[in-house]
């Protein structure tokens, strides 16, 4: 090959190198434009998940609002307050507008529609300063299948300072608010009532059931030997009811357990002290139940353990049997199905029968025993003194939980928080 061909194609191949520089410094911007825009997105990805996740419960937090209050301004205000304190304690850089509500209060549905939107860092080098999103949240309101029951206490004391007036008020206003929940079909919800005292009266309905023996009984109580034909007889001078329809716990082995009523696991009866409240089984007629409520009395001690027996009693599978067809409690692990306890005093526990310690101790039992199987138990004490409030504060802890109420508003307020709380509120799929 000549040298001057060399030379040429030497040359050709310098040339083709030194075009590589620029070339590459032409490819840099679009290529860190495209890593900025990359980087961008992934900030604006992590917000919309930050924003959708406040959206969520500040909807929910509104629904929750809606059941308490038919003000449309009050329950807004709830849901985006609730949305704006959710972004600032996240950090989200989101500039979020209004959330725009629709309220159906018929169909207890709140949906929440909100525009925010991001600033860009890099990409805002190529013409693009900010990113809109929108997200959307929606409630589907319902409590799935509930079976609650209501204790109250019906002793003496409540007779004072208007403190039955004040439960009477409160536990009306707490039916109306779990009856009124959306449900799919009219029996998911029923409530059941247990009134205690000095003990706990199942009428004649119910108390053979338990018992085994007949309510009401007369026996003699004072006889009289009289000859008549020549022979002596035993007469009886006076006949009285040694029996009423009220009962006062069991022993056995079946003792602090839900076991249905049976040989060696019948309910006893050892006081003829008995007032004139009574308990109701399950149902979901609320007439029923405020008219209930409407006749407690306030008479008698405080045998607070035997009013959580029946309060468990009231809800419980194992008692099927004992109570009407429409009454009859779900199994524990039916699908959907929540059973709670809302469980009530004015005062300690102070009148027992079992052995083994006091009602105080019976009641920690019964407690632990009735949360193991899974219902969720809620508890008030009203104008209680420290050892009543200690007893429930033990059966409301790591479950529905405790609330102290001094006054009749606050009675009110506890009985409808209970009421919401049970209520479930899940966004809709």
């Amino acid at each position: 090959m000549p040298i001057a061909s060399l030379k040429t194609i030497l040359r050709g191949r310098r040339s083709r190198k030194g075009n590589v520089a620029p070339i590459f410094a032409l490819a840099v911007l679009p290529i860190s434009l495209l890593m900025g825009f990359a980087v961008d997105m992934g900030r604006v990805q992590g917000n919309q998940g930050q924003v959708q996740h406040s959206l969520d419960a500040a909807v929910l937090s509104a629904a929750k609002e809606m059941q308490t209050t038919s003000d449309l301004a009050k329950i807004r205000k709830v849901g985006r307050d609730h949305f704006k304190s959710l972004l600032s304690v996240n950090g989200s850089p989101a500039d979020c507008g209004e959330i725009q509500y629709k309220i159906d209060q018929k169909e207890s549905t709140v949906e929440g529609t909100v525009e925010c939107k991001v600033s860009m860092t890099v990409a805002a080098v190529g013409g693009m300063q900010d990113m809109t999103f929108t997200r959307s949240a929606k409630t589907a309101y319902g409590v799935g299948k509930l079976d609650v029951v209501f204790m109250f206490d019906t002793s003496g004391s409540m007779g004072s300072g208007g403190r039955m007036r004040d439960l009477k008020k409160a536990a009306v206003e707490a039916v109306d608010i779990i009856f009124s929940s959306k449900t799919e079909e009219p029996d998911d919800v029923r409530i059941a009532i247990a009134s205690y005292a000095t003990s706990v009266n199942v009428k004649t309905d119910y108390f053979q059931k338990v018992t085994n023996q007949t309510p009401n009984h007369k026996e003699c109580t004072q006889w009289k030997w009289k000859k008549r034909n020549g022979k002596w007889k035993k007469e009886c001078t006076r006949q009285e009811f040694t029996r009423t329809t009220c009962v006062t716990g069991r022993e056995g082995t079946n003792k602090y357990t839900d076991a249905a009523p049976g040989p060696g696991r019948w309910i006893e009866y050892k006081t003829t002290d008995c007032n004139s409240a009574s308990i109701v089984p399950l149902t979901i007629k609320a007439d029923v139940l405020k008219k209930e409520i409407d006749s407690l009395p306030a008479t008698g001690a405080t045998a607070g353990h035997l009013g959580i027996a029946w309060s468990w009693y009231l809800i419980s599978p194992e008692w099927a049997s004992i109570w009407p067809a429409d009454a009859k409690p779900r199994a524990y692990d039916e699908p959907d199905t929540t059973k709670v306890a809302v469980l009530m005093t004015d005062g300690a526990f102070n009148r027992d029968y079992m052995s083994g310690g006091s009602s105080f101790d019976h009641a920690k039992k019964f407690c632990d025993a009735m949360r193991a199987k899974g219902v969720v138990v809620y508890t008030i004490a009203f104008k209680a003194p420290s050892s009543g409030e200690e007893i429930l504060k033990y059966c409301g802890d790591g479950s529905g939980g405790f609330f102290n109420a001094n006054s009749g508003q606050e009675l009110t307020d506890a009985y409808k928080t209970i009421a919401t709380n049970i209520s479930d509120l899940r966004l809709a799929e």
